[in-house]
């Protein structure tokens, strides 16, 4: 494996493991409304969109519910595959729109925490043919816009930021 390759396996596992930390640490913050999170794991696949090649923020996305679902112990369960919904409906989003110049990180950020939402509620309603569920849409889908504007300007001071995040990237490091 050349030098470019290994640096590249690196940052993508750096991310990987603050995204997993960061998902997994979210579930302690306690928020009065049952099931809704922050989503600030979301930011590392958006800022990925951004930074990276696609396929790294969907590798990432993907990678991160299943290692969280284990770490939960949620594998399998309603719980993972509302994740999953969630999560590829966000990626679709987030990925058409970081691909239009004239959004700002923040804009896809909020379009893919509603996508989210949409897919979590679509989730549900498959697994328990339950119309009510769809009441619960409204309130969380309020939510998920303020946290989806949270996530959008972390993301931007990210950005801002990329290099003092990855050293290596201001200067050639040895690995000899």
């Amino acid at each position: 494996m050349n030098r470019i390759k290994i640096r590249q396996t690196i940052t993508l596992a750096f991310y990987l493991a603050i995204s997993i930390v960061v998902s997994y640490v979210e579930t302690f913050i306690p928020i009065p409304i049952p099931g809704v999170k922050l989503g600030l794991a979301n930011v590392i696949t958006l800022f990925l969109l951004y930074e990276e090649k696609w396929y790294n923020a969907l590798f990432l996305l993907i990678a991160r519910i299943l290692i969280v679902a284990f770490i939960r112990g949620t594998f399998l369960n309603i719980t993972f595959f509302m994740s999953l919904g969630g999560g590829i409906a966000a990626y679709i989003i987030m990925f058409i729109g970081s691909r239009l110049r004239f959004l700002s990180s923040v804009t896809v950020s909020v379009l893919g925490s509603a996508a989210h939402v949409c897919g979590q509620i679509l989730i549900a309603y498959l697994y328990t043919s339950t119309y009510g569920i769809i009441y619960y849409l409204p309130i969380i889908m309020f939510l998920s816009i303020l946290t989806g504007i949270l996530s959008g300007i972390i993301c931007i001071l990210m950005r801002k930021r990329k290099k003092d995040l990855l050293p290596y990237q201001k200067e050639k490091i040895q690995l000899d």
